[in-house]
């Protein structure tokens, strides 16, 4: 049996009259709503418990909601959306690009309660996939990938999830710096981009963090596409490397243990992990088997892809 849908909080500081007494019956039926009526109890809690976003009526106090833009600018708190609810009046008084560039959306006091509650869901959603994206690639990452592998493991059409990730990348960013490390990375997220859909519009692409991507893709076409990736990778890879490191065909580098030693050139694994509807419980083990995949193809020098043929 499918777990309830856990509500999403939201912080309501409002007058208590009408349209808001409205807005709060059709909103508690999807939200979990906390009500503030002293400025006070609302930026307690929002220190301690932040909540997924926050009704504030603008005609309230002021110089509360002045605390609350610099609460939300020097926590840093992305994720936190503020809506302001405003009289139609009052919108001539948001020519101030501060305070357009730390709320998230605005609300007329004349709007119906089903608007709001549109307004706010697609708020909702929008800050969900920003604070989730990869800063650098701009790909959807952790909670977006889990999500990703939870509906494959639905999934009627078997699939593959293939874990990316660059071979000797430490060294590379030792030696070239970390700028030069972000253009690999960058590229090959655009190398992954290209060829898979190319192939398929049937497919997700996530990026983990650093050097790690995650895709998701068709069973029929993970090795066609892994060969591409891999192929495209090697033709782009001298463009990143100085003359003599091309040349001599290696590193010279630190180890992980400071020992200098010739270390291999840059290159790029693929581990394969087949999906079909209940091989797999949840993400967890899907994570395991990735990485006994991962492992392996490691093993094999130069880029490589490595398909889990176990039942």
């Amino acid at each position: 049996m499918r777990s309830k849908k856990e509500k999403k909080e939201i912080f309501l500081f409002l007058p208590r009259k009408k349209p808001f007494t409205d807005w709060s019956k059709l909103l508690k039926n999807d939200f979990k709503l906390k009500h503030f009526y002293k400025s006070k109890d609302l930026l307690s809690a929002l220190l301690f418990s932040p909540p997924q976003a926050i009704l504030y009526y603008f005609n309230r106090n002021r110089t509360v909601f002045e605390n609350l833009l610099q609460l939300k600018h020097n926590f840093n708190l992305v994720s936190l959306a503020i809506i302001l609810v405003l009289e139609e009046e009052d919108l001539e008084k948001l020519s101030d690009d501060r305070i357009l560039s730390l709320i998230d959306d605005i609300i007329l006091t004349s709007s119906t309660p089903l608007e709001l509650k549109i307004r706010l869901s697609l708020c909702l959603h929008r800050l969900t996939r920003i604070s989730d994206n990869n800063p650098l690639t701009g790909l959807p990452g952790n909670v977006s990938i889990e999500l990703a592998i939870k509906k494959a493991l639905e999934s009627e059409v078997p699939l593959a999830i293939g874990y990316v990730d660059l071979d000797n990348f430490k060294a590379y960013n030792d030696i070239y710096g970390f700028s030069a490390g972000d253009e690999v990375i960058k590229n090959l997220a655009r190398i992954l981009q290209t060829t898979i859909l190319e192939k398929t519009t049937n497919a997700f692409l996530g990026h983990i963090g650093g050097d790690d991507f995650v895709f998701i893709v068709p069973l029929s076409m993970a090795e066609e596409i892994s060969k591409e990736v891999i192929q495209k990778f090697n033709a782009l890879l001298p463009a990143f490397l100085n003359e003599e490191d091309l040349k001599r065909g290696y590193f010279i580098a630190k180890d992980r243990q400071g020992v200098l030693r010739e270390i291999p050139l840059l290159s790029v694994s693929i581990a394969l992990v087949p999906i079909t509807k209940g091989k797999f419980k949840h993400p967890g083990e899907v994570a395991a088997r990735a990485a006994q995949v991962k492992s392996v193809v490691k093993k094999i020098p130069g880029s490589n892809y490595f398909i889990d043929r176990r039942a």
